[in-house]
């Protein structure tokens, strides 16, 4: 027996309603895909947006691989890994584009289950130095002392390498470093690399 979807048992009005609500595509509305690329994103020297959400999901994946294999990660207990400064070094990726960037990278770290399991986030810098001040204090009601011999650093800067022969290329390179926040012992640093030549 034919099966038909569910939405064809629906009442007409209810598919009328239902095919307005769906975002529209195409000519008329100029709405594409994210992660198509139009013509002008290919003629632009810019990092492509498609290219920075994927290099965005490359880094986060590939940062979380890295640490848990870190042997100061690995320890029985869960490190606390404080965000710290991320730095647009590229000369081209413009600031909005670089802070969408390291958003979507937080947060695929955040929602990595593989990094929750070793990894306590902590927001900042200057929330890592508010939890010092409490503990010094002996604020009764901070619950969550830090464990400054199990603390760390994340930073990360992003640079740019152009190149002119007969057509412009880009090398985008993301540079982290994990540094121990009582020793300031530089424990961990690597790279990541995408490559983009501009369409014409």
């Amino acid at each position: 027996m034919l099966r038909l979807p569910k939405l064809a048992w629906l009442p007409l009005p209810l598919l009328m309603l239902a095919a307005c609500n769906a975002p529209p595509q195409g000519e008329q509305t100029r709405r594409v895909e994210t992660t198509d690329t139009t013509k002008a994103e290919r003629r632009s020297p810019l990092v492509q947006p498609a290219a920075l959400v994927e290099f965005s999901d490359q880094a986060a994946q590939q940062l979380v691989e890295d640490l848990v294999d870190l042997p100061e990660f690995n320890t029985g207990q869960r490190v606390n890994v404080v965000f710290g400064d991320i730095v647009n070094k590229t000369g081209i990726v413009p600031t909005a584009d670089f802070e969408a960037f390291r958003s979507r990278v937080r947060s695929k770290l955040l929602s990595s289950s593989v990094a929750r399991s070793r990894v306590r986030w902590i927001e900042s810098r200057a929330r890592m130095d508010e939890l010092r001040r409490r503990e010094a204090g002996g604020n009764p009601g901070q619950s969550q002392e830090l464990n400054w011999g199990v603390t760390y650093f994340l930073n990360g800067e992003m640079y740019n390498v152009s190149r002119i022969e007969g057509q412009e290329a880009h090398l985008y390179m993301l540079n982290w470093t994990i540094s121990n926040a009582d020793t300031r012992e530089l424990i961990w640093q690597n790279s990541y690399e995408v490559k983009q030549t501009p369409g014409r």
